[in-house]
């Protein structure tokens, strides 16, 4: 894993870039790959990243759960405190 949040928010941030993809998308990837767990990366998805996601997700909708399929669950990320 990452020693600190800073190292963690900016290898994201390039993911994102490099591929072309949302900063929720290059989040579900890097716990694909990894296999890391969406509680085990929340801590580190604060400040900027976690304003970036916001945001992100409210613009496409991705908050409101009514515009979720019934079977997913909004990243538990989503959550941290920022």
């Amino acid at each position: 894993m990452f020693e600190t949040e800073e190292s963690f928010q900016q290898k994201i941030y390039i993911l994102s870039q490099k591929t072309n993809q949302s900063l929720l998308e290059t989040l579900t990837q890097y716990c694909a790959e990894t296999g890391a767990d969406e509680q085990s990366i929340a801590s580190f998805v604060t400040g900027k990243l976690f304003a970036d996601l916001q945001e992100e997700c409210v613009k496409y909708n991705r908050l409101n759960k009514s515009l979720l399929p019934k079977t997913r669950k909004i990243p538990i990320f989503l959550y941290n405190n920022g």
